[in-house]
């Protein structure tokens, strides 16, 4: 009797953990980010703990936000418990887990030095990830909409290889990633790209990447049209009122920085 009694508690027992396990693999989007926001502003335990019971029953979006709280940390320790819950939902195709584990790689995490090849092999693979039709046309609305994570990656791959992290220096190769980036809506990748048309003396060109990073409020952009304007630079007149207009634009824009 003793026995039956035991084996029916084990079967409730583990009748409730499956249950519950099957409840956390469809924990909602929403739920997700509200415990992310939690664990990265005040450190709560209890979000962090729903966080990763979610993860455990397989949500990849939970392994993504509690991969991206963890490798923010300076324990090394839950740093690469956090690279290994990103580069499990990588494995399963996330773009912006696989951006953020080439980002981690590229820059350090915890003092461990940076490991470029690693960057690059991730930052890679969310670049594939990419639309083969951009999503951006010269008349689009870029406000509100945050590049994709595979431009993203587009642009710190132009980094790596422009200025030679871990690899031989290749402007050809950078200027190859950074026209992806720019044409995929990287606001930044479109300023550089306007600068390379600059130094290469087509004013056209460099005019049009210019307007589109400043159309994004990216303050540099909006300067560069400044101080065009002021000049007469890129084949347009001097104009006083589109300098100052310019210049207010920048002065906004600084208020609402635009990241990479």
């Amino acid at each position: 009797m003793m026995k039956r009694a035991l084996s029916i508690g084990a079967s409730v027992i583990v009748v409730a953990y499956a249950a519950a396990m099957f409840t956390a693999a469809r924990t909602p989007t929403r739920d997700i980010d509200e415990w992310r926001v939690r664990a990265l502003s005040t450190h709560d335990r209890t979000s962090m703990t729903k966080l990763r019971v979610a993860s455990w029953a397989g949500n990849d979006a939970a392994a993504l936000a509690l991969g991206a709280v963890l490798v923010g940390g300076h324990d090394a320790r839950h740093v690469r418990e956090g690279i290994g819950w990103l580069e499990r939902s990588a494995d399963h195709g996330d773009a912006d887990a696989q951006l953020l584990l080439g980002r981690v790689y590229f820059e350090g995490a915890a003092g461990a030095p940076p490991d470029y090849a690693q960057s690059r092999r991730w930052l890679e693979r969310a670049a594939r990830t990419l639309p083969a039709t951009p999503a951006l046309h010269d008349d689009d609305d870029h406000e509100g909409h945050a590049p994709l994570a595979g431009a993203q990656a587009a642009y710190w791959l132009a980094s790596i290889h422009r200025n030679g992290y871990g690899v031989a220096r290749d402007a050809n190769e950078g200027v190859r990633w950074l026209t992806l980036a720019a044409r995929h809506g990287v606001p930044q990748a479109q300023f550089q790209l306007a600068n390379v048309y600059r130094e290469r003396g087509n004013d056209a060109q460099a005019l049009s990447w210019l307007e589109r990073s400043a159309h994004a409020e990216l303050p540099e952009a909006n300067l560069a049209l400044a101080i065009a304007y002021r000049n007469g630079e890129m084949g347009l007149r001097p104009d006083d009122d589109r300098y100052w207009n310019y210049v207010k634009e920048t002065l906004h824009d600084y208020k609402h920085r635009v990241q990479p």
